[in-house]
């Protein structure tokens, strides 16, 4: 069977003693070509109508340049990347598919000027208008004394000069809308209208261009029903990407629109999780994925639709964490509880938010910011509940991990003083208006005024207003709670204005004797309530009002008709509302003994199997070594271990040489020296045809919960094993 051969460099690296450039796993073109996607592209249906002519000999790819181009107007950039990765491949004389690259890299300027050398390099082979393009990128990435925004009209220039030497090329166009655009921040630009217009010409000749998606920015802080159109044909435009639909909500959200938001919010959660399932892509490894969640549960709520924004924020719970995409800090992991929260107090339901800040659900964190909303949570319910005993015990844990905060930043700072910096901090303090009160104090001084209430303390109407960040709803109810109507009152032209907040104005005029004004506070509600869950308890409270205000017939109105929202596909067809885990693949090796064994040996128990590149890849060696130590943990856990090696059985056994213990690991070796298992877990850079470290965890069911695939290995055995044991005690 063949062995790749880094192999057989690797091992004459370790018998030699000499350096090995590069490292095993790492790309053979430059660190550049380690990060982004290292398997093959395929053609996607539904990433824009366009056509950017290359000079290639390639129909194919020419057909992947054109994807890659619009999945690069769609900002899906980690495609767009591995589309343009795809041209390379099949075109290794084409200078744009690294035109590609760099632009797909827009965030990544070190990258970016890495694959523009590579562009720059081929030029020569490139027709007139493509080294215009390659101009554009050689130009701004240029290393000389310009600032950010000679560097960002420079490149407008050059975009402007391919129009005006192009007339006809409709992609130029697009782009100078784009940068214009994504220069804002550098280089402002005074007219919208006309970069609207520029739009227009695009439209004109090609009225599907996924260039509908700078419209929608263009618009979307000052006027956004100038978008309203290209919000209707966004997601439509490029089905296949899952951004194209999400930014149509930003125009609906705008407009309060919130139906429509929330439909296109759900389109693009579909479609990412159909792409991700399918792709093994972990739910936040994709750019806006977590933004498109947090946002669709807060839309949700705009819509009184609880039972949906519950659900969806425990799907981001539950979703896999990964210490550089997905923890308690940034991603669902964070949002999730923290929407939930929101959610559950919101709607006031009580119960449901004590059993889910008890755990499993939202657990004890040491992350400031959830565990300061957990306990504030908490405490809201312990009020409700008149329970004075349980609300201290919340606020003592508040002020505790206050001081833990206040002192730990304290020291942190102190830590990284230089004398220049204390000079600055001295200046600063100077200036500050107060100290830092720390991460829990708003949360303290509500609970603390809740408290006063509840206690019927003399001292409440200070702590209300010392509540300075409670919300005015709960303020009101707090003030009304004590006597004090006029002071509730003053607080109503403060509520929101959305379902919830006009739902609390109409209860509070009601429980001022207002009759006729709350009768019309109601009837305002009910234009919003129209998707509101029946079985809410504020829904119930006023439906019970309605009767009392004897208002007449339904006091929600029907949901509205519009016929602008544009021709929608149905959303089932688009793929899941939650991400569930894919099927891991069958596979086949042989152990240490030559004897054949399958995917059957470990079935049946939860598993991770980790991919190495050989006893001579010393990175590889470091992580075998490291869950060779953990591996009592992961047995006691329930949670076999097994390494897959693309040695042959006559080699794999020297890895005794490479263990701290001298021994074997503690667990199984796989021989896969045809490299099967490597492809079919995707441990293989399909580009360079060379295998890739990787992780795995695989579920009793042979689902795969969990994965890490990279040039370089995964050696945080105390995250895998905890995270292992949070996905696998989920089910």
């Amino acid at each position: 069977m063949r062995l790749p051969l880094s192999y057989f460099f690797l091992f004459a690296v370790a018998l030699t003693g000499h350096a090995a450039d590069p490292l095993p796993g790492h790309s053979v073109h430059g660190e550049a070509f380690n990060e982004g996607p290292r398997q093959a592209a395929v053609l996607i249906p539904g990433t824009g109508k366009v056509s950017f002519l290359i000079s290639t000999k390639s129909e194919e790819a020419q057909k992947f340049f054109n994807q890659g181009v619009g999945q690069l107007h769609g900002f899906w950039y980690y495609e767009a990347e591995r589309s343009f990765r795809q041209v390379a491949t099949l075109d290794k004389e084409c200078a744009m598919a690294y035109w590609g690259m760099a632009m797909a890299n827009v965030n990544n300027d070190n990258r970016a000027k890495e694959f523009v050398k590579k562009a720059v390099a081929l030029k020569d082979k490139a027709k007139a208008a493509e080294k215009l393009w390659i101009g554009t990128l050689e130009t701004f990435y240029k290393e000389d004394k310009r600032d950010k925004k000679q560097r960002a009209l420079d490149f407008i220039r050059d975009l402007e000069n391919l129009v005006q030497e192009y007339p006809e090329d409709v992609e130029a166009r697009a782009f100078l809308v784009w940068k214009i655009w994504h220069a804002k921040g550098d280089a402002p630009f005074s007219s919208p209208q006309a970069v609207d217009a520029l739009l227009d010409q695009v439209f004109a000749a090609n009225p599907d261009h996924p260039a509908h998606h700078y419209r929608i920015h263009l618009w979307d802080g000052a006027k956004p029903a100038r978008a309203l159109k290209s919000a209707a044909q966004n997601g439509q435009a490029a089905p296949g990407i899952a951004h194209m639909w999400h930014m149509p909500g930003h125009t609906f959200s705008k407009l309060k629109r919130h139906d429509d938001a929330a439909w296109q919010q759900e389109a693009s959660t579909r479609a990412d999780h159909a792409y991700m399932i399918q792709n093994w892509v972990l739910p936040d490894q994709i750019h806006n994925y977590a933004h498109n969640e947090e946002w669709l549960v807060r839309t949700f709520n705009e819509l009184g639709r609880a039972q949906d924004a519950i659900g969806l924020s425990k799907s981001l719970i539950t979703n896999p964490r990964h210490p550089k995409y997905n923890t308690l800090a940034k991603g669902s992991a964070h949002y999730g509880p923290v929407r939930l929260m929101e959610t559950l107090a919101k709607w006031k339901m009580w119960d449901a938010l004590l059993e889910v800040t008890d755990g499993p659900w939202i657990a004890m964190t040491d992350n400031d910011t959830i565990e300061t909303a957990r306990r504030r949570a908490r405490g809201l319910v312990f009020y409700e509940k008149g329970d004075v005993k349980s609300l201290d015990i919340s606020i003592n844990h508040l002020e505790t991990l206050n001081r833990e905060a206040l002192a730990k930043k304290k020291k942190e700072a102190a830590e990284a003083k230089t004398e220049k910096a204390k000079e600055e901090k001295g200046k600063e303090e100077k200036k500050a208006d107060k100290p830092d009160a720390g991460p829990a104090a708003d949360a303290i001084a509500e609970l603390k005024a809740l408290k006063a209430v509840l206690t019927k303390s003399k001292g409440a109407p200070d702590a209300i207003t010392a509540a300075k960040a409670m919300p005015k709803e709960r303020a009101a109810q707090l003030w009304l709670k004590i006597g004090d109507a006029k002071k509730a009152e003053e607080l109503l032209k403060n509520f929101p204005q959305d379902l919830g907040g006009l739902a609390a104005k109409t209860e509070l005029l009601a429980a001022l004797d207002r009759k006729d004004d709350a009768k019309k506070s109601l009837e305002q509600t009910g234009k919003l309530a129209f998707d509101m869950d029946r079985d809410l308890p504020v829904s119930k409270r006023l439906d019970a009002l309605a009767v009392t205000l004897e208002v007449k017939g339904e006091w929600r109105a029907a949901a509205p008709e519009r016929k602008d929202s544009g021709k929608r596909p149905a959303l089932d067809k688009l793929g899941p509302m939650h991400w569930h885990p894919p099927a891991a693949p069958k596979w086949e090796a042989l152990d240490l003994e030559g004897k054949p064994v399958d995917s059957s040996a470990l079935a049946g128990k939860p598993h991770v199997l980790l991919f190495y590149l050989g006893s001579a890849c010393g990175h590889c060696m470091t992580q075998i070594n490291a869950f060779s130590k953990a591996a009592g943990d992961y047995e006691k856990a329930g949670i076999q271990l097994a390494a897959v090696t693309l040695e042959p059985m006559s080699l794999a056994g020297r890895i005794t040489e490479q263990m701290s213990t001298k021994k074997l690991p503690p667990f199984p070796i796989y021989c896969d020296p045809g490299l099967a298992m490597f492809k079919s877990f995707k441990a293989y850079d399909d580009f360079e045809e060379e295998p890739l470290h990787a992780a795995v965890l695989i579920d009793a069911q042979g689902k795969l919960r969990w994965w890490d695939v990279s040039w370089e290995p995964f050696t945080d055995t105390a995250f895998l094993l905890q995270e292992s044991q949070r996905l696998l005690g989920l089910d």
